[in-house]
């Protein structure tokens, strides 16, 4: 794999993430228990990236973002979509380089 195919991967896998995490939250919020329905992207990204598995304020910041992501409108524009995910991982790259 490219590190272009895996770059382009890895923002889909960011993007997936935004969108998954604004279900569970949204379910949560209407008094359904989605919490056994998170997916752990989080733990794939991380990998892929090569981020170690030390840096757990790192992962609190990430799924933070993802959070306050998913209560924005950026979901009905997909180019803002595309600019937070790739955003987030260029933030998580340069992290996995330190």
């Amino acid at each position: 794999m490219t590190s272009v195919d895996k770059q382009t991967l890895i923002i889909r896998l960011i993007k997936d993430h935004l969108i998954h995490t604004r279900l569970i939250n949204g379910l949560n919020t209407l008094g359904l228990s989605a919490s056994n329905y998170y997916l752990h992207l989080s733990d794939t990204i991380f990998k892929m990236i090569g981020i170690s598995d030390d840096k757990e304020e790192l992962y609190e910041v990430y799924l933070d973002w993802c959070t306050k992501i998913s209560q924005t409108d950026v979901f009905t524009n997909e180019t803002l979509m595309d600019e937070y995910a790739r955003e987030i991982y260029f933030v998580l790259l340069s992290e996995a380089e330190d």
